[in-house]
């Protein structure tokens, strides 16, 4: 648990909708509805992005460095319990660099690594063992374990929602709708943001000093939607 405050968000039912187009077209005998469907998750989650690079005069000297910081990483991870399914990476990659001139050649390496843990205390110790260990390109960010689910739910919200809008649309034309003649779709996760957009409650647990990382966060998942329906002849 958090230490400090504890903010006790009571999640109610989010649903974000709108329709950002809509037309009957008469003579093809078709209704457009592009709706969007957001729903918001509790974010438990921070994926940690690390990038491993190293710059010497040749590519052995620049790969010999780089694989000591690997190793070096490997076992920090392995410190910190990282799990083996949390941690992704890439390659490594090598590539020339001229500094003044032509004549003034390096090579350079990089290789990101994206370490995901739930234990939100652990955020700024690992940062900090990060730095004394000499590495210094690193971001993070919150997720949620809940996105894959939040995604089909927002898709399900979108086209219960088009199909709502469409026959409404039909009964004020006057015209009766028909079956589904195409749809197509996409769906973003954006970026948290605080729970005070949710009913919350703070609790104050102990005089430990406040952190940001005390106030809980939320991400927001969104489906759009754009779907033709067929107008019954």
């Amino acid at each position: 648990m958090r230490k400090g405050i504890y903010l006790t968000a009571l999640f109610l039912l989010c649903i974000g909708f709108s329709a950002s187009a809509q037309s009957i077209d008469l003579e093809n005998g078709l209704i457009h509805i592009s709706m969007s469907a957001t729903e918001y998750v509790p974010a438990d989650r921070i994926v940690f992005n690390i990038n491993i690079n190293a710059e010497e005069r040749t590519p052995r000297q620049a790969f010999r460095k780089h694989k000591e910081q690997e190793t070096l990483l490997a076992s920090l991870l392995q410190e910190f319990e990282i799990e083996d399914e949390d941690i992704r990476f890439q390659p490594i990659r090598i590539d020339k660099t001229y500094r003044n001139n032509r004549n003034d050649q390096q090579s350079r390496t990089n290789q990101q690594v994206s370490v995901t843990f739930s234990d939100f205390s652990m955020y700024e110790e690992i940062q900090l063992t990060l730095i004394e260990n000499s590495f210094d390109s690193f971001n993070g960010t919150f997720t949620s374990s809940e996105v894959s689910a939040a995604k089909e739910k927002a898709l399900m919200s979108a086209i219960e929602l088009a199909k709502n809008r469409a026959q409404l649309i039909a009964n004020a034309s006057g015209v009766e709708l028909g079956d589904v003649f195409q749809i197509t779709y996409s769906e973003h996760t954006a970026q948290p943001y605080q729970a005070s957009r949710m009913e919350s409650v703070m609790v104050v647990a102990d005089a430990g000093a406040p952190s940001m990382m005390d106030f809980d966060q939320v991400v927001a998942v969104t489906a759009n939607i754009s779907i033709q329906f067929r107008i019954e002849d």
